[in-house]
């Protein structure tokens, strides 16, 4: 019996390897969940990233096969970046579901700079699970909008530390967690003089929106066009606070791809403003193809109204107890999924949340999956 289970355990892995070929199909009615979430933010007793599971686990009643997380799993205002051990993460996770058949990847917010495992414990890039691929966008891949952006920040930063207290002063209280400074009025990019230091400047698949964005886009040619895609990115694309200067490129990417996948984008960061009181982000809860989006651009672009091909989503905050499962349905039996079903979780099984934050969109909410990235009406 043991050697069965291990076998299975596994055949399981196998099939969430980066290459391989659909495993869904020759079942009816064939599923396969993942639960998503960011922004732990606090260590050991006190964070939500169990209760927020095990939540989700009893009010799907499912155990998803992925968890995919979205960065920024420790710090706060006491101390912005603490050192933590991703180890206590996925302890936190496998108290709910099964090491061996369930798959965790972790991105990286810009909080996370002391992980002590570095920078190798966190997922960028493309993965391939059951029947559908994840991809990871890390911090500096969507604050920086060109790799020569990025390497003056990191030049900056370098030839000034030892005046980091008088030069770069921490973002003000309305900006929340980002390293960087908000953009000149106007809604344009990032001041010239600004310094960055996050270890995902190490990342292989960019260190910009210029360099990810190449990456994502000659892997998207690679796989097969009814392989749904979802994207886990810390930081959204839509404006508000103005630290994602990468996200008009990035949108471009990403409405290229939806042109031959079914896509679904997640992010998070922005929590900072809902506990001041502002609502904004949640008219973006929950965005869907022919739903427009402003899309945070550079100094010369600004914001522009752009409409959207693809799937918009907030992941949910753990910080404020909110998570969400991603369910796909293969009704056919061919090998392929027709559906998308997001479904979001609370903290407070007596505060269900009826639709996504101020969008009119129901919760749960079902997509239809086209298999070519256009939605079937």
């Amino acid at each position: 019996m043991l050697a069965a289970v291990m076998l299975w355990g596994l055949s399981w892995l196998a099939s969430c390897t980066d290459n391989s070929d659909n495993p869904c199909g020759g079942g009816m009615d064939y599923s396969t969940s993942l639960f998503v979430a960011t922004d732990r933010h606090e260590a050991g007793r006190g964070n939500n990233l169990t209760a927020m599971l095990a939540r989700a686990v009893a009010g799907s009643g499912i155990r998803p096969q992925t968890v995919l997380l979205g960065g920024d799993y420790v710090g706060g205002r006491g101390d912005m970046t603490p050192e933590f051990t991703i180890k206590d993460l996925y302890d936190e996770v496998y108290a709910i579901v099964d090491p061996l058949n369930t798959r965790v990847m972790m991105t990286y917010g810009s909080h996370d700079d002391n992980c002590t495992e570095g920078y190798n414990a966190f997922y960028s890039g493309p993965r391939r699970c059951d029947g559908y691929y994840t991809y990871g966008i890390c911090y500096v891949q969507m604050v920086f909008d060109t790799d020569s952006a990025t390497t003056a920040a990191i030049r900056y930063y370098q030839e000034h530390a030892d005046e980091q207290n008088d030069t770069i002063r921490p973002p003000r209280p309305e900006q929340g967690d980002s390293i960087a400074p908000p953009p000149p009025p106007g809604g344009g990019g990032a001041p010239k003089q600004m310094g960055y230091n996050g270890i995902d400047q190490t990342d292989r698949y960019g260190i910009s929106a210029e360099s990810a964005t190449r990456s994502f886009t000659q892997w998207v040619s690679t796989i097969a066009d009814s392989d749904p895609i979802v994207v886990m990115s810390h930081v959204p694309l839509h404006a508000n606070r103005g630290d994602n200067v990468g996200a008009m490129t990035w949108y471009e990417a990403l409405t290229a791809a939806a042109q031959t996948h079914d896509v679904l984008v997640l992010w998070g960061h922005n929590h900072t403003l809902e506990e001041h009181g502002d609502s904004l982000d949640q008219y973006s809860y929950l965005l869907t193809a022919g739903d427009s989006i402003d899309v945070q651009g550079d100094s010369i672009t600004g914001i522009v109204r752009c409409p959207l091909n693809f799937t918009y989503a907030n992941a949910g905050y753990l910080k404020l107890g909110r998570a969400s499962v991603i369910t796909f349905t293969d009704n056919d039996a061919n090998g392929h999924y027709d559906r998308m079903e997001l479904r979001r979780y609370s903290l407070d099984a007596d505060d269900t949340d009826c639709q996504f934050g101020l969008t009119d969109k129901s919760n749960p909410y079902v997509i239809t999956l086209s298999r070519n990235g256009q939605k079937i009406k």
